[in-house]
């Protein structure tokens, strides 16, 4: 009986709070290194690239749908762009972040000519389109919501990836910086997979809100950059016979805008297959990067 008691003891007093005291230490390391995936090392490396890019003429604004899948190089291979593509992963999380992120960058704001603005949450469906509306309300900044959590990734999945020869913990860096022109650097990524795209996306049903939003933004890039062009991008995604009806609708209102409001509106075509894609129906990777920019370059030519 008194063998029971004092196991019983170092049970509660030692091995139950050595147990608690390893996890929350594990929590916490984990939440200080890979709280962010390395997005604020991105957006610094875009800051030291336009430190040392001069007569910029030309951006490229968005989320990860233009970081993967627009060129900035490409493009300036044009005479009349010198373009810099200045997108971030999430879009900096929130429209406040994003846009206060892109006014504080070194650029000569009243010298852009031409903004292009290529947003995926023109295509969101309702979980992720709320989810912006709630980071905006919130001011969530551009590493994204980096409060601590008790309960993140599971430590068994990592003691898996530890026995099969995977790293034990994410890369602190989910993506490689950008290249000089702010371009995806694809030479230095290899987590491209077609097998993780989910072709079954829909669009918002809260179009109104989806129309304020997008009002809204615009306004903040003509204020930003006063002699721009600003051409809405509608990106290009993979083919889905389930919404050509409802993304009918929406770029008819996208052009009857840009005709009231002074922009320009673009709709991409859709991706044929997912040979032109990385991930997400909507992110391209290096062929499909080449043949989006190349298409864009031909429609603003062709108007």
């Amino acid at each position: 009986m008194l063998y029971t008691d004092n196991v019983n003891r170092l049970i509660f007093w030692v091995l139950i709070p050595l147990v608690l005291f390893s996890f929350i230490s594990f929590r916490i390391i984990e939440w200080q290194i890979f709280k962010d995936g390395g997005r604020k090392e991105i957006a610094q490396q875009h800051l030291e690239n336009l430190r040392n890019l001069k007569d910029i003429n030309c951006l490229i604004l968005g989320g990860s749908n233009s970081f993967f899948s627009l060129s900035a190089e490409h493009m300036s291979r044009n005479d009349e762009f010198n373009c810099y593509n200045l997108s971030l992963i999430n879009e900096g999380y929130s429209d406040e972040s994003y846009f206060a992120y892109v006014k504080s960058m070194p650029i000569k704001q009243i010298e852009i000519a031409h903004v292009f603005y290529s947003t995926a949450y023109l295509l969101a469906d309702d979980k992720v389109f709320a989810e912006r509306l709630k980071n905006n309300a919130n001011k969530i900044g551009i590493s994204g919501d980096s409060s601590f959590r008790l309960f993140g990734g599971s430590l068994a999945l990592r003691l898996k990836n530890f026995l099969e020869g995977k790293p034990f913990s994410p890369s602190y860096l989910l993506y490689p910086n950008p290249n000089e022109r702010g371009d995806f650097n694809f030479e230095l990524y290899d987590g491209c997979d077609p097998e993780r795209i989910n072709n079954s996306w829909s669009l918002t049903t809260k179009q109104d809100e989806l129309k304020n939003w997008i009002k809204s933004n615009l306004l903040r890039i003509k204020n930003l950059f006063p002699n721009a062009e600003v051409y809405l991008v509608l990106p290009s995604k993979l083919a889905n016979s389930l919404n050509k009806a409802n993304l009918a609708n929406l770029s008819n209102y996208l052009q009857a805008q840009a005709n009231d409001q002074s922009f320009r509106y673009i709709e991409q075509s859709l991706f044929s297959n997912t040979d032109e894609l990385c991930f997400g129906f909507q992110h391209a990777n290096q062929i499909g990067r080449k043949k989006r920019t190349t298409e864009l370059l031909d429609l603003i030519h062709s108007e």
